[in-house]
């Protein structure tokens, strides 16, 4: 390990810049809570809300600075003390053969970064989440999410970790049959997802026959969205956050709401949020989004073709030969700059398309004010940030913030 190789150089430069890109981003956004705030955002913001928005605020960032922290000194201390080397060594010992070895080098490595997170998703949730009121998971959900979480990795992310490094082991045109592999599964799981593995952490029942049934079936109908169902999400049983979204293909289209999201909102307003996410459907904006993800899926597999070449790059972090599973996380470590500003142009496309959606949900229902009066519910009752700093809204949003969302909803009124 040296600064002459440039791989090691890359790594390290990327690994430290990350992180104090984001902890520059984090401060910078919780500096932005001292500016005034525009007449608009001061109804929904008064002086108690906003202060205890920027208590929020700082109590979730103190979580993510700290973690992100540990993170970096633990992959720094682990990786110049020789530990991938040394795990690479324990793992080739059993002689499992290229494959196996891989998949339990990853697995290895998934379960300590998984185990070493636990305290801090702890701390957010019994901890921050608890303090502002929006934490309803009890410890045994909390554990039992956990296990369900760690099967589901094992039971669907080994086979497909298997047939990726069998690829890599013994095709030349390994890149290209990966990428196929790994974006059926994915549009697979699209699919899967609502019906089989949400299930296991949410429960889902049909919405109860009434006047807000009719009138969604009625809009969908209007708007000529096909829906096969309208359920209602125990979002309450972990948190009082709300939330809606829809699921499936073609004319299997599902709606579900979150039964916070139906208590805190009136029909009108509900109507005006499925109206939004229809909008997302009939703009076009899903197959672009699945497009982009695609073609960086494609762009990851090429470039790991290249690393997994690369002598330099294992020699970067201490590994002997070319072993193809610890090549994969090492070359994850070396994608994180590359990823992160992909999903700037990635969450800048995703910010557009939402000011088109909600532009089409003002004209589903004949008027923007059911949607900014749902906006400003949403983000008042969550405390989000009403201001925050362009730098780290294009960091992290894949919404744009709500003063920008208001006002372009006001100017289709006018």
């Amino acid at each position: 390990m040296s600064l002459s190789n440039p791989w090691f150089a890359l790594a390290l430069v990327g690994v430290l810049l990350l992180f104090h890109i984001e902890l520059f981003a984090t401060l910078l956004n919780l500096a932005r809570f001292s500016r005034p705030l525009p007449e608009r955002l001061r109804a929904i913001y008064d002086k108690d809300k906003l202060a205890n928005t920027a208590e929020y605020a700082g109590a979730s960032a103190r979580v993510e600075v700290i973690r992100d922290a540990f993170f970096l000194g633990v992959l720094i201390a682990f990786w110049w003390l020789g530990g991938f080397g040394w795990l690479h060594h324990k793992m080739a010992a059993f002689g499992w053969g290229e494959v196996w070895t891989g998949v339990a080098t990853l697995a290895a490595l998934t379960l300590a970064q998984t185990v070493l997170s636990l305290p801090f998703q702890w701390w957010d949730t019994f901890g921050v989440e608890a303090q502002f009121g929006f934490n309803r998971t009890t410890p045994a959900t909390f554990i039992g999410d956990q296990i369900k979480s760690l099967f589901l990795m094992a039971l669907l992310g080994l086979p497909v970790t298997a047939l990726v490094i069998w690829f890599f082991a013994t095709q030349p045109w390994a890149a290209v049959y990966a990428w196929v592999s790994v974006a059926l599964f994915s549009i697979a799981m699209t699919w899967a997802a609502p019906r089989f593995i949400m299930p296991l952490f949410l429960k889902f029942k049909p919405l109860e026959e009434g006047p807000l049934r009719q009138a969604i079936l009625a809009m969908a109908d209007r708007l000529k969205f096909p829906v096969k169902d309208v359920s209602v999400v125990d979002g309450s049983r972990r948190s009082s956050k709300a939330n809606a979204f829809f699921a499936g293909f073609g004319k299997n289209k599902r709606i579900a709401l979150y039964d916070t999201l139906i208590e805190g909102h009136t029909q009108e307003e509900l109507l005006a949020v499925l109206a939004h996410e229809i909008g997302h459907q009939k703009r076009g904006h899903v197959p672009v989004h699945l497009v982009v993800g695609l073609l960086e899926m494609g762009l990851l597999f090429g470039l790991l073709h290249l690393g997994l070449k690369s002598q330099g790059m294992f020699d970067a972090f201490g590994v002997e030969g070319r072993p193809i599973g610890m090549g994969m996380m090492l070359f994850s470590i070396l994608y994180r700059p590359l990823s992160t500003l992909l999903s700037v142009l990635t969450s800048a496309i995703s910010r557009r398309h939402e000011f088109q959606a909600d532009a089409y949900a003002s004209e589903a229902v004949k008027g923007p004010q059911p949607l900014m009066d749902a906006l400003m519910k949403l983000s008042a009752d969550h405390l989000s940030h009403p201001m925050p700093h362009p730098f780290y809204v294009g960091l992290h949003y894949s919404h744009p913030p709500l003063e920008q969302r208001l006002s372009a909803l006001e100017s289709a009124k006018s």
